[in-house]
């Protein structure tokens, strides 16, 4: 039982006597750090060294062990050491191992918070190493985020910020950290929007599943539009009236007038025969030439005003039948008509004279 006490009062005196080896002439410094140390581990009984030296003794082996690991380029190794050692007894010089070791695992994050803490305390035989931890500290945070981007169907189109990227999904992004919009679209379906916080040197994935768009409505089918009618042809000018008949019944109008003229001499040259001499030849020879001159004259006259009449109107009718139909479809021009002349003597109980029938 003695032999207890005495065992319990030497481990508070060493206890005390350790405690202000650890303090030691910059007490307050450290101090008014403890803040920003991690609380060392509690040894359990059985676990580990039990006194604040064999505690001390302990980390300085695990930081060695470290450093060691380091400089041999066993990075994993090395933080495990220094992370044992900064358990036991927490130090600017083993957050400044932990941050270097995880910043060579690519742990980006972690070996920021490290360089923080280191940088909280740096001691003053540490002041390069504080320079670059906190410019390593700046190109870590100002490292992209990575995203990867899954959609169905595949090979959506993925627009960031209004911009599309340079390949479908699925696909990996570097995005700057910060808030970003990404617009997942495909044909035939329904666009989606994600929004996505990206911290630096982080890693996150995304997932968009498209619903199908409806199908669009069916349109009612146009009719076809019917052809235009076909444009009638030019109906082309009708051909003008010979001008033959009017010439012919011209010319046989100027010979009866002749022959009218003839005989009217004649019966005259008779008159005055039997008027000197009076006898019945000379009579029946007056009366015969007479008779012939009337109708010789009457035919002149009126084969005259015939052929007058044909050639003064011979384009009137076709100018009638123009304004009649002018649409009409003429296939081809109406053929001449053939002039056919008839002549027919008149002969009366009380004179004589010839007539003419004349078609065209």
């Amino acid at each position: 039982m003695e032999r207890t006490v005495r065992h319990r009062r030497w481990f508070g005196i060493g206890a005390l006597a350790g405690a202000l080896t650890l303090v030691g002439p910059a007490g307050l410094g450290v101090a008014h750090a403890q803040q920003a140390k991690p609380a060392p581990a509690q040894p359990q009984a059985g676990a580990g060294p039990t006194s604040p030296a064999a505690v001390a003794a302990e980390a300085k082996k695990n930081f060695q062990a470290g450093e060691t690991k380091f400089k041999a380029g066993d990075f994993a190794g090395a933080l495990s050491a220094f992370q044992t050692s900064d358990s036991l007894k927490p130090t600017p010089q083993g957050a400044h191992y932990i941050a270097l070791s995880q910043d060579k695992l690519g742990q980006y994050p972690e070996a920021v918070a490290a360089y923080e803490r280191f940088l909280s305390e740096v001691p003053a035989n540490m002041k390069k190493e504080g320079e670059e931890a906190t410019k390593r500290v700046s190109e870590i945070k100002a490292m992209p985020g990575k995203v990867h981007v899954e959609a169905a169907p595949a090979a959506a189109k993925i627009t960031v910020d209004g911009a599309p990227t340079a390949s479908p999904a699925p696909a990996d992004l570097e995005l700057a950290p910060g808030k970003h919009a990404i617009h997942v679209a495909a044909d035939g379906f329904v666009a989606q929007d994600k929004e996505v916080d990206v911290t630096f040197a982080s890693k996150q994935n995304v997932k968009v599943e498209l619903e199908a768009a409806a199908p669009p409505p069916v349109a009612a089918p146009v009719p076809a539009a019917e052809p235009p009618p076909p444009a009638a042809p030019e109906t082309p000018p009708p051909a003008p009236r010979s001008k033959v008949p009017a010439f012919v019944t011209g010319g046989v109008a100027l010979a009866a007038a002749g022959v009218g003229t003839v005989f009217g001499i004649m019966a005259l040259s008779d008159k005055s025969d039997f008027d000197k001499n009076p006898t019945a030849a000379k009579a029946d020879d007056g009366e015969n030439h007479a008779l012939i001159a009337d109708m010789a004259i009457g035919v002149a006259i009126t084969l005259g005003i015939t052929s007058a009449v044909l050639f003064f109107s011979a384009d009137e009718p076709a100018a009638k039948a123009a304004k009649a139909a002018p649409n009409k479809n003429v296939a081809s021009a109406p053929k001449p008509v053939p002039v056919t002349i008839r002549p027919a003597p008149i002969v009366t109980t009380h004179g004589g004279g010839a007539g003419a029938l004349i078609r065209f």
